[in-house]
């Protein structure tokens, strides 16, 4: 949440790039730490050094929305959105 506080404050300012790097770089990371404990891994090969690497095959449901968590240089609000949409219900 965090994450997404600094980086909506920073594209308000017209940061564009630092917002990105906030919203769609280090709340993702977050978000990926936090899957587990939202959706059951479907496998147990998970790469200890990079969380990102197999995810799709561990967690096909998140997988299907994660792309709208990172939407692109101009649409940091639109990405924020969709991660807080997809955090409400946990």
């Amino acid at each position: 949440m965090t994450n997404l506080y600094v980086g909506l404050g920073r594209y308000h300012r017209g940061e564009k790039l630092s917002a990105l790097r906030f919203i769609q770089h280090y709340a993702v990371d977050r978000i990926l730490e936090l899957t587990e404990h939202v959706e059951a891994a479907q496998a147990d090969n998970r790469d200890m050094f990079a969380l990102e690497r197999r995810f799709e095959q561990r967690f096909p449901a998140t997988s299907r929305v994660i792309a709208t968590f990172m939407q692109g240089y101009d649409y940091s609000r639109e990405s924020a959105r969709a991660m807080l949409a997809f955090l409400e219900p946990v």
